[in-house]
């Protein structure tokens, strides 16, 4: 009993103790406590009283800003207060510098420009009065000078009326010589038309003359010209120009004694006539269809007699052909259709003909087109004119150049 009593003692010592500690245990907390949140009340208050004088500095400065931006200007118009744009007035200010040239680079502020503006200006006004004085002292003299012009203007009006009255009286002697100088022009004008129809009775019998001595220049160019042609090589018309060679009767195909060194071209074409001595009986036609350095294929046609047909030594005969001079030729008329002017050219020269542009003493050939359109300016006709009506043609005929048609090339040339 008794130790049931004496463990029941030391549990209530036990708690007892352990209150006591607790108890001191939160007393100290508590007083911990309460130090840290004083520390942080007063610190909280210098922060605030730390604030409250930053922003009253703050309201200082910007009020002060305000002040100098109003003084100063240069403030964007869309600011709510006054608020100067310091790099407008950096340069405005430099613009304004500029205009003293007493600012160097060492005036860098308004305070030290101000200074030199006003020194500046207290020498312009000085300027200004200088000049005020010189205006004045001109005006004097202009006013001098305006009364001497006056004084001359009256001069002058006396003097006026003197040499209009002068004149006047030089205008009546005037009018009397011109009375008489127009009496003399009407008879130097009687003169004169009797000298001009005299000039041009005389410029008539020039023009007669110069016709006349035109007529007789085409006449001798006609007489050069025919003396001249015996002078210079032509091929005589009926002079052969190459014989067959041989003769393919089932191909109708033959070769015949010219080629490329005679400058003899593909489609050139031929009179086959017999090659018996005297004769000259047409047996047909040979068209070039491949040459050769001296010789020529060619196809026969046009076989006039098929009992005679064409044989070795037959002779061909193209007036136009020439295998050695060089010729000229003129193009008179109008060329179209599958030989145009162009091509005509073209094969003129594989020729050894050479198309000039006009007519001269050396001219070989006139070669004639078709009936013209159009004149030279490219205007309609409203009659087809004919080639033989131009002058070309009549001066050819004039020269004795001879005349050859696009008729007679289609017969001797195929194209």
């Amino acid at each position: 009993m008794n130790r049931s009593r004496r463990g029941a003692t030391r549990v209530s010592v036990t708690w007892l103790i352990l209150f006591l500690v607790m108890t001191i245990v939160a007393a100290v907390m508590a007083w911990l406590g309460y130090d840290d949140a004083e520390r942080y009340r007063v610190m909280a208050e210098n922060a605030r009283k730390d604030k409250d004088a930053m922003v009253q500095r703050e309201s200082e400065s910007v009020e002060a800003r305000i002040r100098i931006s109003e003084l100063v200007g240069w403030s964007p118009a869309e600011a709510a207060a006054a608020n100067t744009d310091l790099a407008q007035a950096k340069i405005a200010f430099d613009d304004w510098k500029r205009d003293f040239p007493d600012m160097g680079a060492d005036i860098k502020t308004i305070e030290a420009a101000l200074p030199k503006a006003k020194a500046a200006y207290v020498a312009q006004q000085r300027s200004i009065a200088t000049l005020n004085d010189t205006v004045r002292t001109l005006q004097g003299e202009k006013d001098s000078v305006e009364r001497g012009l006056r004084d001359a203007l009256r001069q002058k009006d006396t003097e006026l009326s003197s040499l209009q009255r002068q004149i006047a009286d030089e205008q009546n002697t005037a009018s009397q010589r011109q009375t008489e100088l127009e009496s003399r022009v009407a008879s130097l004008n009687a003169q004169r038309n009797e000298l001009d129809a005299q000039l041009r009775e005389a410029r008539n019998q020039i023009e007669a003359n110069n016709r006349k001595f035109e007529d007789e220049r085409v006449a001798a160019q006609t007489r050069l010209k025919s003396l001249s042609s015996a002078l210079k090589f032509q091929k005589e018309p009926e002079a052969a120009d190459g014989a067959v060679l041989s003769v393919s009767k089932d191909l109708a195909l033959g070769w015949i004694d010219i080629g490329s060194n005679q400058r003899l071209a593909r489609g050139t074409r031929f009179r086959v006539v017999s090659g018996k001595v005297g004769s000259t009986k047409l047996k047909g036609w040979a068209e070039v269809t491949e040459v050769k350095a001296n010789m020529a294929e060619v196809t026969f046609s046009g076989i006039v007699d098929r009992f005679d047909p064409i044989v070795q030594g037959d002779i061909v005969y193209n007036p136009v052909y020439d295998p050695k001079s060089e010729r000229t030729a003129v193009l008179c008329g109008r060329f179209s259709g599958q030989f145009n002017e162009t091509e005509l050219k073209v094969l003129l020269a594989n020729m050894g003909i050479t198309v000039q542009p006009g007519l001269a003493n050396d001219t070989d050939y006139l070669i004639v087109g078709s009936e013209l359109y159009v004149d030279e300016e490219g205007q309609t006709l409203e009659n087809p004119l004919p080639p033989n009506e131009l002058p070309v043609y009549k001066d050819a005929e004039a020269q004795g150049t001879q005349i050859v048609s696009i008729k007679d090339l289609r017969a001797y040339f195929k194209f």
